[in-house]
């Protein structure tokens, strides 16, 4: 009974975690930014570091304005990331810029081609982390 008490509460605890990421994230997505749908990301340390780990698949319709908005839990080790892959195996956008270092917390990305789009998540250097990514239409 203890035990089933404990993981409800762990369960609640994360879930309002979460739920207070994705508020504050909201916030960040700027004034024209209409909502479309949000990832909750959470993973652990990893070894393998030349692939993102997190992967879903999301429609993207031709001349549209999206912004990708990553927000990390404070207690993570690493930071979010974000690639966008399309059906041609291309990376489309990425919030890290390999050549600088910098990850950038949010992305946009006007769309060139209508279709189905591969979204990649990890966190640097494949350290554990949490995180919410929310994608808006820019309007």
């Amino acid at each position: 009974m203890v035990l089933l008490l404990l993981s409800g509460y762990v369960l609640l605890n994360g879930q309002t975690q979460n739920d207070s990421l994705l508020r504050i994230c909201l916030q960040s997505t700027g004034p024209t930014a209409k909502y479309l749908k949000d990832f909750r990301i959470q993973l652990g340390q990893t070894t393998v570091t030349d692939a993102l780990r997190y992967k879903t698949n999301m429609s993207l319709w031709k001349n549209t304005r999206y912004r990708f908005t990553m927000c990390t839990d404070e207690n993570s080790m690493g930071k979010l990331i974000l690639n966008i892959w399309d059906n041609a195996n291309n990376v489309v956008l990425s919030s890290f810029d390999k050549k600088t270092g910098n990850i950038f917390n949010y992305v946009d990305l006007i769309c060139n081609k209508s279709g189905i789009y591969q979204i990649y998540f990890d966190f640097t250097e494949g350290q554990a982390g949490s995180g919410v990514s929310i994608v808006s239409m820019i309007q």
